[in-house]
Protein backbone atom coordinates (compact mmCIF):
# COMPACT_ATOMS: atom_id res chain seq x y z
CA UNK A 1 0.00 0.00 0.00
CA UNK A 2 2.87 2.44 0.97
CA UNK A 3 4.86 2.06 -2.24
CA UNK A 4 1.31 1.91 -4.38
CA UNK A 5 0.30 5.31 -3.12
CA UNK A 6 4.06 6.69 -3.70
CA UNK A 7 3.89 5.03 -7.45
CA UNK A 8 0.75 7.02 -7.87
CA UNK A 9 1.80 10.05 -6.67
CA UNK A 10 5.08 10.63 -9.01
CA UNK A 11 3.09 9.20 -11.87
CA UNK A 12 0.19 11.36 -11.13
CA UNK A 13 2.67 14.60 -11.36
CA UNK A 14 4.41 13.48 -14.06
CA UNK A 15 0.46 12.92 -15.82
CA UNK A 16 -1.04 16.12 -15.48
CA UNK A 17 2.10 18.22 -15.14
CA UNK A 18 2.30 20.57 -18.13
CA UNK A 19 5.94 19.74 -19.60
CA UNK A 20 6.52 16.93 -21.48
CA UNK A 21 7.61 13.25 -20.67
CA UNK A 22 11.13 14.19 -22.60
CA UNK A 23 11.85 17.62 -20.56
CA UNK A 24 14.78 17.60 -18.08
CA UNK A 25 13.27 19.07 -14.70
CA UNK A 26 15.04 21.01 -12.47
CA UNK A 27 15.03 19.90 -8.69
CA UNK A 28 12.60 23.45 -7.53
CA UNK A 29 10.55 21.89 -10.86
CA UNK A 30 10.30 18.81 -9.81
CA UNK A 31 9.84 19.49 -6.15
CA UNK A 32 6.71 21.80 -7.92
CA UNK A 33 5.26 19.33 -10.06
CA UNK A 34 4.99 16.79 -7.11
CA UNK A 35 3.86 19.02 -3.91
CA UNK A 36 0.96 20.41 -6.04
CA UNK A 37 -0.11 16.44 -7.04
CA UNK A 38 -2.18 14.40 -4.79
CA UNK A 39 -2.81 10.31 -4.89
CA UNK A 40 -5.84 9.03 -4.72
CA UNK A 41 -7.96 6.46 -5.55
CA UNK A 42 -10.58 7.07 -8.41
CA UNK A 43 -12.58 3.83 -7.44
CA UNK A 44 -13.24 5.83 -4.06
CA UNK A 45 -14.32 9.19 -5.56
CA UNK A 46 -18.17 10.40 -5.64
CA UNK A 47 -19.87 13.62 -7.82
CA UNK A 48 -19.17 16.94 -5.63
CA UNK A 49 -16.19 15.14 -4.08
CA UNK A 50 -13.46 18.66 -3.88
CA UNK A 51 -10.64 19.57 -2.12
CA UNK A 52 -8.64 22.88 -2.46
CA UNK A 53 -4.93 23.69 -1.01
CA UNK A 54 -2.40 26.34 -1.06
CA UNK A 55 1.04 25.88 -1.75
CA UNK A 56 3.88 27.91 -0.40
CA UNK A 57 7.73 27.55 -0.57
CA UNK A 58 9.73 28.31 2.64
CA UNK A 59 11.13 32.14 2.06
CA UNK A 60 8.53 33.17 -1.07
CA UNK A 61 5.49 35.29 0.04
CA UNK A 62 3.78 34.17 -2.82
CA UNK A 63 0.71 31.42 -2.48
CA UNK A 64 -0.47 29.56 -5.17
CA UNK A 65 -3.89 27.20 -5.03
CA UNK A 66 -4.60 24.25 -6.47
CA UNK A 67 -8.37 22.36 -6.53
CA UNK A 68 -9.21 18.88 -7.14
CA UNK A 69 -12.89 18.37 -8.12
CA UNK A 70 -15.08 14.97 -8.99
CA UNK A 71 -17.48 16.47 -11.29
CA UNK A 72 -19.05 13.27 -13.04
CA UNK A 73 -19.67 9.70 -12.85
CA UNK A 74 -19.63 7.18 -15.58
CA UNK A 75 -20.13 2.91 -14.65
CA UNK A 76 -16.22 2.27 -14.96
CA UNK A 77 -14.95 5.83 -14.82
CA UNK A 78 -14.97 9.22 -13.09
CA UNK A 79 -14.06 12.62 -14.34
CA UNK A 80 -11.82 15.11 -12.32
CA UNK A 81 -11.05 18.97 -12.49
CA UNK A 82 -7.78 20.03 -11.74
CA UNK A 83 -7.16 23.92 -11.09
CA UNK A 84 -3.60 24.98 -11.18
CA UNK A 85 -2.10 28.36 -11.37
CA UNK A 86 -1.38 29.86 -14.74
CA UNK A 87 -0.16 33.27 -16.06
CA UNK A 88 -2.30 35.25 -16.58
CA UNK A 89 -5.55 33.13 -15.05
CA UNK A 90 -5.28 29.54 -13.81
CA UNK A 91 -6.48 26.94 -15.97
CA UNK A 92 -7.87 23.46 -15.60
CA UNK A 93 -6.42 19.89 -16.75
CA UNK A 94 -9.81 17.70 -16.56
CA UNK A 95 -9.14 13.80 -16.82
CA UNK A 96 -11.22 10.86 -17.45
CA UNK A 97 -9.81 8.25 -15.42
CA UNK A 98 -10.96 4.68 -14.97
CA UNK A 99 -11.93 3.50 -11.91
CA UNK A 100 -8.77 1.49 -11.80
CA UNK A 101 -6.59 4.04 -12.13
CA UNK A 102 -5.72 4.40 -15.83
CA UNK A 103 -5.77 7.25 -17.57
CA UNK A 104 -8.70 7.86 -20.99
CA UNK A 105 -8.90 11.27 -21.85
CA UNK A 106 -7.17 14.71 -20.88
CA UNK A 107 -8.61 18.26 -21.38
CA UNK A 108 -6.86 21.46 -20.64
CA UNK A 109 -8.51 24.81 -21.10
CA UNK A 110 -9.43 28.21 -18.89
CA UNK A 111 -12.62 27.92 -16.78
CA UNK A 112 -15.81 28.76 -18.96
CA UNK A 113 -13.74 28.37 -21.61
CA UNK A 114 -13.12 25.83 -24.75
CA UNK A 115 -10.86 23.13 -23.56
CA UNK A 116 -7.95 21.66 -25.82
CA UNK A 117 -7.55 18.17 -25.94
CA UNK A 118 -4.53 17.09 -25.27
CA UNK A 119 -4.73 12.91 -24.16
CA UNK A 120 -4.82 10.97 -26.01
CA UNK A 121 -3.51 12.53 -29.34
CA UNK A 122 -2.72 11.03 -32.61
CA UNK A 123 0.94 11.10 -31.78
CA UNK A 124 0.72 8.87 -28.74
CA UNK A 125 -1.18 6.56 -29.79
CA UNK A 126 -3.34 5.58 -26.79
CA UNK A 127 -0.25 4.90 -24.97
CA UNK A 128 0.18 6.09 -21.31
CA UNK A 129 1.98 9.54 -20.26
CA UNK A 130 5.44 8.43 -19.39
CA UNK A 131 6.91 9.96 -15.96
CA UNK A 132 9.85 12.44 -15.81
CA UNK A 133 11.68 10.88 -13.29
CA UNK A 134 10.38 7.11 -13.15
CA UNK A 135 9.31 6.23 -9.55
CA UNK A 136 10.28 2.57 -10.37
CA UNK A 137 13.82 3.79 -10.46
CA UNK A 138 14.21 4.99 -6.71
CA UNK A 139 14.40 3.16 -4.00
CA UNK A 140 11.30 4.12 -1.38
CA UNK A 141 11.29 3.76 2.70
CA UNK A 142 8.24 4.32 3.89
CA UNK A 143 6.95 4.46 7.36
CA UNK A 144 3.75 5.56 8.66
CA UNK A 145 2.60 6.51 12.17
CA UNK A 146 -0.58 8.12 14.67
CA UNK A 147 -0.79 12.02 14.47
CA UNK A 148 -2.54 14.68 15.42
CA UNK A 149 -2.31 18.06 13.55
CA UNK A 150 -4.48 21.40 13.27
CA UNK A 151 -4.35 23.25 9.35
CA UNK A 152 -6.80 25.81 8.90
CA UNK A 153 -7.59 26.27 12.39
CA UNK A 154 -9.29 23.02 12.43
CA UNK A 155 -7.61 19.43 14.34
CA UNK A 156 -7.74 16.74 12.24
CA UNK A 157 -6.52 12.87 13.65
CA UNK A 158 -3.97 11.45 10.89
CA UNK A 159 -1.75 9.29 9.25
CA UNK A 160 1.55 10.50 9.17
CA UNK A 161 3.36 9.06 6.15
CA UNK A 162 7.05 9.83 5.98
CA UNK A 163 8.85 8.61 2.82
CA UNK A 164 12.58 8.62 1.70
CA UNK A 165 13.96 8.14 -1.47
CA UNK A 166 17.14 7.73 -3.10
CA UNK A 167 17.69 8.00 -7.11
CA UNK A 168 20.21 5.76 -9.39
CA UNK A 169 21.41 9.34 -9.89
CA UNK A 170 22.55 10.15 -6.23
CA UNK A 171 19.54 12.36 -5.20
CA UNK A 172 17.67 11.76 -2.18
CA UNK A 173 14.22 13.49 -1.08
CA UNK A 174 11.74 13.23 1.64
CA UNK A 175 8.27 13.43 1.77
CA UNK A 176 5.67 13.95 4.72
CA UNK A 177 2.34 12.67 4.32
CA UNK A 178 -0.57 13.95 6.71
CA UNK A 179 -3.56 11.74 5.74
CA UNK A 180 -7.48 11.89 7.36
CA UNK A 181 -10.27 9.67 6.31
CA UNK A 182 -12.64 12.99 7.16
CA UNK A 183 -11.28 14.30 4.02
CA UNK A 184 -12.05 13.32 0.42
CA UNK A 185 -10.00 12.40 -2.59
CA UNK A 186 -8.54 9.63 -0.35
CA UNK A 187 -5.70 7.69 -1.11
CA UNK A 188 -6.98 4.71 0.39
CA UNK A 189 -9.90 3.61 2.33
CA UNK A 190 -7.38 3.23 5.31
CA UNK A 191 -5.81 6.57 5.32
CA UNK A 192 -8.25 8.92 3.46
CA UNK A 193 -7.30 12.12 2.32
CA UNK A 194 -4.52 14.49 2.08
CA UNK A 195 -4.28 16.99 5.11
CA UNK A 196 -1.21 18.15 5.00
CA UNK A 197 2.25 18.01 3.13
CA UNK A 198 6.14 18.32 2.93
CA UNK A 199 8.34 17.78 0.35
CA UNK A 200 11.59 20.04 0.03
CA UNK A 201 11.34 23.61 0.65
CA UNK A 202 7.62 23.62 -0.03
CA UNK A 203 4.65 22.93 2.06
CA UNK A 204 0.93 22.16 0.72
CA UNK A 205 -2.23 23.04 3.03
CA UNK A 206 -5.57 21.96 2.98
CA UNK A 207 -8.01 24.90 2.39
CA UNK A 208 -11.63 23.16 2.18
CA UNK A 209 -12.96 19.96 1.76
CA UNK A 210 -16.14 18.82 0.96
CA UNK A 211 -18.59 17.38 -1.63
CA UNK A 212 -19.71 20.67 -3.41
CA UNK A 213 -17.93 20.78 -6.22
CA UNK A 214 -19.02 22.17 -9.70
CA UNK A 215 -17.36 21.30 -12.84
CA UNK A 216 -15.72 24.75 -14.33
CA UNK A 217 -14.53 23.82 -17.75
CA UNK A 218 -16.81 21.76 -20.29
CA UNK A 219 -15.87 19.08 -23.07
CA UNK A 220 -16.91 20.42 -26.62
CA UNK A 221 -19.07 17.62 -28.28
CA UNK A 222 -17.54 15.28 -30.59
CA UNK A 223 -17.37 16.82 -34.25
CA UNK A 224 -19.50 14.49 -36.75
Amino acid sequence: MKNLTLSSLLLLAAAFGCGGSGEKMTETDFETKIASAIAFDPALLKTGDRVVYFVKRAGDNQTQTYTWTAVAEEPAAVWIENKVPFDPRPMIVKTKIERGGKVLEQWIGEPGGIPGQTYPTPRQSGNDPKPVRDSDSAKADSKEAPDRIVVGGRPYDCTRVTTHLSYPDGRRSTMINWFSKEVPFAASQALGGLVKRQFGKLTMELVAGDRNGRSELEIPPPQK
